[in-house]
């Protein structure tokens, strides 16, 4: 027995929309595509011709409306915190350049000095800036995005469509993002951190030994010169070790 056209197009309408749904939520946050300096009318054309493409291959979509609104309030909600969180947990990962370079710029005396609001976090150091460019840059000329594209298709197996996920599977993404952003942002800082301290102890030293020697004056500039020269030794294998680890947080959704 054949469906009506009418039904079949419904059917297929209606999977365009929880497909949008979640899409367009994860799209308004993962690095790159959710940028503040992007403008909405970039991102809806993007979710939604994004939308078309998936539309077809993901799997376990309903085979028709549901009759009632309260079901399909559910799906859409359900959607929709399944999008939400494959963004925020995208997001957590990229912030940890942000925090690593919070981090550099208070080593190197440069933290009182912000950017410009570059890649949506407000108020961002130098160095930070710096970073968070860098690895989006990155994300796009390594073709990492079309990752990002087949985690959206993957997390319908790990989320299925028009059902909402398990609290306790969310909870365990989002704790795991975390830890593995901080993870990260830690091990970039650290040779900063070893170097800053002793720096500072010996000019702490110096400063003990000579009250009347302008220990400040001095050893800022140094202090800052030395931070410049170890991030640009340092700047590769940063990025690089964040690639590495945001593309192993996406393979995930592949099991």
């Amino acid at each position: 027995m054949t469906l009506p056209l009418v039904q079949l197009l419904t059917a297929e309408i209606y999977g365009l929309l929880l497909v949008l749904v979640r899409v367009g939520a994860a799209l308004s946050m993962l690095p790159g595509f959710g940028e503040m300096a992007v403008p909405v009318q970039t991102r809806l054309a993007a979710a939604l011709g994004l939308s078309l493409a998936l539309a077809a291959i993901v799997p376990g979509l309903p085979a028709a409306a549901p009759d009632a609104v309260t079901d399909l309030l559910r799906h859409v909600f359900a959607e929709l915190i399944a999008g939400a969180v494959l963004g925020v947990c995208a997001r957590i990962l990229f912030a940890c350049l942000q925090m690593a370079g919070q981090v550099i710029s208070q080593s190197m005396g440069l933290s009182n000095i912000f950017a410009l609001p570059g890649t949506g976090f407000e108020g961002g150091s130098v160095a930070g800036s710096y970073l968070m460019l860098g690895g989006l840059v990155l994300i796009f000329v390594t073709d990492l995005h079309h990752a990002v594209i087949r985690a959206l298709v993957d997390s319908y197996r790990l989320m299925p469509a028009a059902t909402l996920p398990d609290m306790g599977m969310l909870a365990r993404m989002t704790s795991e993002a975390v830890a593995l952003s901080f993870r990260m942002a830690a091990q970039f800082a650290g040779p900063f951190l070893v170097l800053g301290f002793v720096y500072n102890a010996g000019l702490g030293l110096i400063n003990r030994a000579m009250p009347q020697f302008a220990v400040f004056f001095i050893g800022l500039p140094i202090s800052i010169l030395g931070g410049l020269f170890i991030l640009a030794v340092t700047i590769a294998a940063i990025l690089t070790g964040f690639l590495d680890g945001f593309a192993g947080w996406l393979l995930r959704f592949g099991g």
